[in-house]
């Protein structure tokens, strides 16, 4: 355990009393040399806490190459045009991309920046030095988080999920009928919970977001910075098209108290699941489902245009990749060993209960001429209005 952290921890409560949930993740994740996003350590792939989709298989890098390649077609081949990723990580996503571009040959090489949303500035080292690996014919330019926006696109994977979240419970004792769960210290100066009944502002935003009131002892999250962040999307491109992939839900299915009464919030470490969430901080991922419905009313309030609601799964079945399957199965570098991950990479990321599942949301800003060409139902993206099929 990351004892400087828990001290620190340890101090806020001292000082001010119980936190909320929210800040104790904040802390444990992004503690400046200490939180779990910020260390040397990968924290992707099967060396590390989690498998994302990236570090299973390119295949969702060669699926997003092609729906913003026809986002920049569409939006009249704008130069430069701006490829921008929250939580870029290992940057595998980002790579599978411009590794597709250079397959496919694509003009759109000649126009693209690079923006990366990454608070370790250990994983954008080691992206800035692969991509100088890449054959290009000009460098990726790539351009500092508070660059002026130009067209663009913002992918968001597997990013909202890990922001800062309060955990409320329905206590029909308080005043408001709901208590936050907040972290405190105990006689042994351990970590635990403790019950914090709300006050009115907190209770007003608490109701507007859940609606229906918790049942007695009903867990529930809401990411009130999720909702911050569509709002910041203008800073980053002035026009273009926004995805955001991650495991969600309806607001009304995480808060059913038939199926989620403990709420959706996860640790995990070794690529092993636990609701022990107070444990190692610094140590483990934190997670919780993205409230798909928050998402989009804050999208349309930052004005964003809804775009698609989708899944992964029909993404990759729809995106037209039939062409990229086929070299890795049979093309000139085709290897057995290839063949089989890819195979077994399928077999997960269009499994409607896993990874297949997980929701695409597509959004467009910009000018009204490019949002109706974005975002017009006649004529969809690739991938944004697509059956699933099987891809093998």
């Amino acid at each position: 355990m990351d004892q400087p952290l828990l001290e620190r921890i340890r101090t806020e409560i001292r000082t001010q009393g119980p936190i909320s949930f929210a800040r104790f993740m904040e802390r444990a994740l992004t503690e400046p040399g200490l939180g779990y996003y910020v260390g040397t350590q990968p924290r992707a792939g099967r060396d590390g806490d989690f498998m994302t989709a990236p570090e299973m298989h390119s295949l969702l890098g060669s699926a997003l190459a092609r729906l913003i390649r026809e986002t920049w077609e569409r939006l009249d081949r704008p130069q430069p045009f701006r490829y921008t990723e929250y939580g870029a990580g290992s940057g595998a996503l980002l790579l599978a991309v411009v590794d597709q571009l250079i397959r496919d040959e694509s003009l759109l090489l000649e126009a693209l920046q690079i923006q990366l949303i990454e608070i370790n500035p250990h994983r954008r080292e080691e992206i800035q030095r692969a991509l100088a690996t890449r054959a290009l014919r000009h460098p990726l330019k790539i351009v500092e988080q508070d660059a002026p926006p130009v067209a663009g696109v913002v992918v968001a994977n597997e990013f909202l999920d890990a922001l800062p979240f309060h955990i409320y419970v329905g206590r029909a004792a308080t005043a408001h009928g709901t208590a936050e769960r907040c972290v405190g210290l105990n006689e042994e100066d351990s970590l635990v919970w403790v019950e914090v009944p709300l006050g009115e502002a907190e209770a007003t935003r608490v109701r507007a977001r859940f609606g229906a009131p918790l049942t007695e002892g009903q867990r529930a999250e809401a990411c009130f910075a999720a909702d911050a962040w569509p709002h910041e999307l203008a800073e980053k491109i002035s026009g273009g098209l926004v995805v955001m992939i991650d495991y969600g839900r309806e607001g009304a299915d995480l808060r059913d108290a038939a199926s989620r009464a403990a709420g959706t919030a996860l640790a995990y470490q070794g690529h092993r699941a636990t609701d022990d969430l107070l444990g190692d901080p610094g140590g483990r991922d934190l997670t919780a489902h993205v409230d798909l419905t928050a998402l989009r009313a804050a999208a349309t309030a930052a004005g964003l245009t809804p775009v698609a609601s989708t899944s992964q799964a029909a993404l990759l079945a729809g995106v037209g990749l039939d062409d990229e399957i086929e070299r890795i199965r049979r093309g000139p570098e085709a290897t057995l060993e290839g063949a089989i991950a890819l195979r077994s990479a399928l077999a997960r990321l269009m499994n409607p209960r896993g990874m297949g599942g997980f929701a695409v949301e597509l959004f467009a800003l910009g000018s009204a001429e490019h949002v109706s060409r974005l975002a017009d139902a006649r004529n969809p993206l690739p991938g944004a209005a697509a059956p699933i099929r099987p891809l093998v």
